[in-house]
Parts: C-alpha cells; sequence; structure tokens
C-alpha cells in the first residue's frame, strides 16, 4: 500500500459453488455485522463486479466480467471505506484514493444503509459513451443503467456465494454525493450499493 493506493491480492477465481446455488439464494439483504470485508474479500467482489477477464492488445480494448455498450466500459466502480473513497482500477487490480474522509453515511437516504461496511458507488463517465450509444443523455443514461445492473447482479450472486449481504440503493443524494467525491460534470452517479457480512450463515 502507497500513501494513495491499495494494491489488491489475486481474486480467487476457482471459488467451488455452484451458479445455480448462487440465483436461488441471492436476495437483497440490508441487515449485516459490523466487521470489515477482508482485503481479501474486497478483491474478489471488486473482481466479480467489473474486474479485467482479458488484457487490452494495440489492437483491442480490454474485456472485463460484464459487458458494456461497445466495450466503452463508461461504469466505474468506486469503494466508500471508513478510511475515504477509492476507486477501483481493474486494470491494475487496485483501489486509487479518491477523497479522503468516511463518505458511507452518504451513500444513501435510507437511514439502515448508513451503516454499511462497504459503499459501492457505481459513476458513469458519459464522456466514454460516443456513437450510438451516446447519441443524448437519455441514450447515455440508458447504457450506463444497463452496464450497472450488470455489475450490481455480479455482486448480488458473489455475496450470495460468499455469505455476505448486499442491497442496491437508488434512493441516493446524488448532487450532494457528486460533490462531496469531487466529481467532475460528465461523471453520473447511477446506483449504490451496501455489502456487508452477513448476521447468519446460509451456506
Amino acid at each position: 500500500m502507497t500513501d494513495n493506493t491499495i494494491q489488491l491480492p489475486p481474486p480467487r477465481t476457482d471459488m467451488d459453488f455452484p451458479l445455480m446455488k448462487a440465483l436461488s439464494l441471492r436476495r437483497t439483504k440490508r441487515r449485516w455485522t459490523d466487521e470489515e470485508l477482508s482485503i481479501q474479500e474486497l478483491s474478489d467482489l471488486l473482481w466479480t463486479a467489473c474486474g479485467m477477464t482479458v488484457a487490452a492488445t494495440p489492437r483491442a480494448k480490454s474485456r472485463r466480467t460484464v459487458p458494456s455498450g461497445r466495450n466503452a466500459q463508461a461504469v466505474h466502480v468506486y469503494v466508500a471505506l471508513a478510511s475515504g473513497v477509492y476507486q477501483y482500477r481493474e486494470e491494475s487490480h487496485d483501489l486509487y484514493l479518491q477523497i479522503e474522509g468516511d463518505l458511507r453515511s452518504i451513500i444513501s437516504n435510507q437511514k439502515m444503509m448508513k451503516s454499511t461496511p462497504v459503499g459501492l458507488i457505481y459513476v458513469a463517465d458519459f464522456d466514454k459513451l460516443k456513437g450510438y450509444v451516446g447519441t443524448d443523455d437519455a441514450r447515455k443514461q440508458f447504457v450506463s443503467g444497463t452496464e450497472t445492473g450488470f455489475i450490481s447482479q455480479n455482486v448480488y450472486l458473489y455475496c450470495a456465494a460468499a455469505n455476505l449481504s448486499t442491497a442496491i440503493i437508488g434512493l441516493v443524494d446524488r448532487e450532494k454525493l457528486h460533490e462531496a467525491m469531487q466529481l467532475n460534470d460528465n461523471e453520473k452517479i447511477i446506483y449504490t450499493q451496501a455489502v456487508g457480512k452477513a448476521l447468519t450463515k446460509t451456506i
């Protein structure tokens, strides 16, 4: 770890858990323990969300665990922890400090969400959406919302397999969070998601 970067360990891509079972256990769960996720759990969670599966070449962009319109990869995952908000950089598989300070209490307007150990913030870079996927703001919102849905569902499935609780959040004061994160005008907060260790073991 440097002053601004947390290097994540390699993700455990060989988890032995049936996909069909993860689908059957997938639920929104709004209760969790106070325990922090381990660095390995963060690594696995973020790689599952939108980690790199194929490296870039001189002729082609990298590929992630989720599809995106024209492979624009417009949605970035930010991680709200007690120490600050970090951007997940999939190519280097690390967390880069965006802003210091604990912003987890403002990732949702719902009181029960403010205690989440990990807050995921899905931010779309509208400047990355070109051509038919970026003809206007309505299309950009649709495309980035769809991409966010893929990412969120991956998180849900990982949480089901790893005995974690999670909930996607639509009730967000996006203007307040946008300002607190010091985002640019072209960066739009789509959704947030809470993640924590489950209160009871279900698997």
